[in-house]
């Protein structure tokens, strides 16, 4: 059957190839394609948002997590604060019996979140509306770290407890750096506009 059918258009082709098709065709072919969209670039700003967005759902989805935890516990308190130094500051003596190795830690972050926080306030002291949003960024880990605390004076099983606010510290630790990071950026590009305005 195919060899008919190759047969018939071999002795019809000038009858097939006789027709053109209009010029409208290729018109409507580029109606019906996609139009190209340019790709969106973030900013910076964009960068930040979106940064604290996901430090909020991890700090949300840690507390849930702690709080279905507190339900079953029925022990007694084993951290204590210390709020001469505010919030997310453990003095090592004061974390009854903690291991010296939890203890070195707490420390050891605290001490630096200290002093990166005062290092952000000398960098930010120019950028009022830049240090508020910071604040706010790490004011939610510390309201974390507040809950992690009051949990693990009533659970039994405070290592897991003591492990996370020691990695909510690190956290700490992590956004105040990244925050510098961007302060620095900022200060750069700063410097580079002041400069290519200059020599203009």
């Amino acid at each position: 059957m195919s060899n008919n059918l190759d047969k018939f258009i071999h002795h019809n082709r000038k009858d097939f190839d006789s027709e053109m098709p209009s010029e409208n065709v290729w018109d409507r072919i580029e109606q019906t394609l996609p139009v190209k969209k340019e790709a969106k670039r973030f900013s910076l700003n964009d960068i930040i948002k979106w940064a604290a967005a996901a430090a909020v759902i991890f700090v949300a989805l840690t507390s849930v997590y702690f709080i279905y935890i507190k339900k079953y516990s029925h022990e007694t308190p084993t951290v204590k604060s210390d709020p001469e130094n505010g919030p997310g500051y453990q003095k090592p003596d004061e974390l009854g019996d903690v291991t010296p190795e939890y203890a070195a830690q707490f420390k050891r972050f605290s001490e630096r979140i200290e002093s990166q926080q005062e290092e952000l306030k000398k960098a930010t002291s120019d950028q009022p509306s830049l240090a508020k949003q910071f604040e706010e960024d790490l004011k939610v880990l510390d309201s974390s770290y507040l809950a992690l605390k009051k949990q693990a004076e009533q659970t039994p099983n405070r290592d897991v407890l003591i492990k996370a606010m020691i990695q909510n510290l690190q956290l700490q630790a992590e956004l105040l750096n990244r925050q510098l990071l961007i302060i620095k950026d900022i200060k750069n590009i700063q410097t580079q506009t002041q400069n290519n305005e200059k020599s203009i």
